[in-house]
């Protein structure tokens, strides 16, 4: 209760659309669930963690615990409110209907307030079929081998069905989908460009698989929170998204999502 009265008096003091420092906020325990796929939090260098780090270094009140699930399981439940809120989550109409993310003046999803911005990669098996030429992809089938693979909850799956291709989308977890993918069971799997580019730096996944095509719908990814907590806690949703935006935007997290994004090839890709 203490809490909440503390924000409610921090918005009437504080214009509209400002955050709090974060030296005047209290203590506040944040509970994230997260794809499992990200893998263990700890020593962990891939992009969602390597911002949160720096969101933890801005705002040292904030104590952030992140639970590993299934991505579809993670989204249910953080919408139900298990959860405090979901770690690097594009916007849907139907997440919106229980996750809360930053919005401007318009209604939509701020961008500004991205943790970052990613396609998917339509990573193939070598000799296989399948293509993305950045229009269509083709060469998919409902056979044995000869389909995309994705993980159940993605939201690329509807817009590579749009674009043609067959998607079989029953894996609740990457490790079932990737262990489909090495057996041949499908001809290929929808990854988010930083899981591909990091399976890619194995040798044997180097050997089996391939990109095909750039990259199928970028998108902005969010620190959405549960929407009774974003109602209850006003100031601090809005604190946590600014420093988000700042933790963005810093050169030193800019260099590392570069460098994780292409395998350490490239220093240019903004996130």
């Amino acid at each position: 209760m203490r809490r909440h009265a503390f924000a409610l008096l921090l918005c009437t003091l504080l214009p509209m659309g400002h955050a709090a420092p974060p030296e005047a906020l209290p203590v506040w325990k944040l509970h994230l669930c997260a794809n499992a796929a990200l893998g263990e939090p700890k020593d962990n260098q891939g992009s969602p963690y390597l911002l949160l780090r720096r969101i933890e270094a801005l705002w040292p009140q904030l104590r952030i615990q992140v639970t590993l699930l299934p991505w579809s399981r993670c989204l249910n439940e953080a919408g139900q409110g298990q959860f405090d809120g979901v770690l690097a989550a594009s916007w849907t109409a139907d997440r919106a209907r229980q996750l809360a993310y930053p919005l401007n003046q318009d209604g939509d999803p701020e961008a500004d307030k991205r943790m970052f911005r990613i396609g998917y990669a339509l990573l193939r098996l070598r000799g296989s079929a399948i293509q993305w030429d950045g229009q269509r992809i083709t060469g998919t089938a409902d056979r044995a081998g000869q389909a995309l693979g994705a993980e159940r909850g993605y939201s690329i799956v509807s817009f590579a069905r749009d674009h043609g291709a067959f998607v079989e989308d029953r894996y609740p977890h990457a490790g079932s989908l990737l262990e489909s993918l090495k057996l041949k069971r499908l001809g290929g799997a929808l990854l988010n460009q930083e899981h591909a580019a990091s399976l890619l730096r194995d040798p044997a996944w180097a050997q089996l698989a391939e990109l095909s095509g750039p990259a199928l719908d970028t998108k902005n990814y969010f620190l959405p929170l549960n929407k009774a907590l974003a109602e209850r806690e006003p100031v601090l949703a809005s604190q946590l998204w600014a420093t988000v935006e700042k933790a963005r935007t810093s050169a030193g997290f800019q260099r590392q999502f570069s460098a994780s994004m292409s395998a350490g090839r490239r220093k240019d890709l903004i996130p």
